[in-house]
């Protein structure tokens, strides 16, 4: 055997062990940014959610859109949102989050003082206030091709019928992974090789369809 490979392996699958087997959490932080209006004559200023019934584990009311929670903290609303790898969120009164890749829409920044209601999980931040955002940036550590895989992932992503996934050729995982890594917006795959299928995510859940045993997910970090 020579010296360095891994005898009766492909190249191919030399490379995705590598791949998953270095994989690790994408680094993530947040910055705040102040406090914006939002709701004017029923607008809203974030609506990176739009489209969306479910997002894993999380309730989205479609209307507004937004996550809701009495649990909610600066932290949470940050994890929801980085599930779209969303620049920025906002927290509003008490229990609401808002993803977006913009804010401000609604003029310049409130008063802090607007900003004046506790975050029902943490009442030592605050979450906004009536009509109020306050506002941070999501700052993310760039794409390294890595990869944490899920098997058997149970939590998926619901729509009114907007496209959160899309089919991409592919006759292996790493085929798969390949081409996730060279769309921008490409958040997570999930590749069935049963079906030898390959669907791209702008989300890092899929839709139920694309959940069960038959499909391993691959979430990009």
């Amino acid at each position: 055997q020579p010296s360095g490979t891994m005898a009766g392996v492909s190249p191919e699958l030399v490379f995705l062990f590598a791949l998953l087997t270095s994989a690790a959490c994408k680094l993530l932080n947040h910055s705040y940014l102040g406090c914006y209006v939002d709701n004017t004559n029923g607008s809203r200023d974030m609506t990176g959610l739009s489209g969306l019934k479910q997002l894993g584990k999380f309730h989205v009311q479609p209307a507004a859109p937004l996550v809701n929670s009495d649990e909610m903290t600066i932290e949470l609303c940050s994890s929801v949102c980085s599930l779209g790898r969303f620049s920025h969120f906002g927290v509003q009164s008490e229990t609401q989050c808002f993803c977006g890749n913009s804010f401000g829409s609604q003029g310049v920044a409130a008063k802090d003082d607007d900003c004046n209601k506790n975050c029902r999980g943490n009442p030592l931040q605050r979450c906004g206030g009536i009509n109020r955002n306050s506002v941070y940036s999501l700052n993310y550590s760039n794409f390294k091709n890595l990869y944490t895989v899920v098997k058997n992932n149970s939590l998926f992503i619901k729509t009114d019928g907007s496209k959160t996934s899309w089919p991409a050729a592919a006759q292996s995982d790493a085929d798969c992974l390949l081409r996730c890594s060279a769309t921008a917006d490409c958040q997570a795959a999930v590749f069935s090789q049963r079906l030898l299928a390959c669907h791209l995510l702008a989300f890092a859940y899929p839709p139920a369809s694309l959940t069960g045993p038959d499909w391993t997910l691959y979430q990009r970090d």
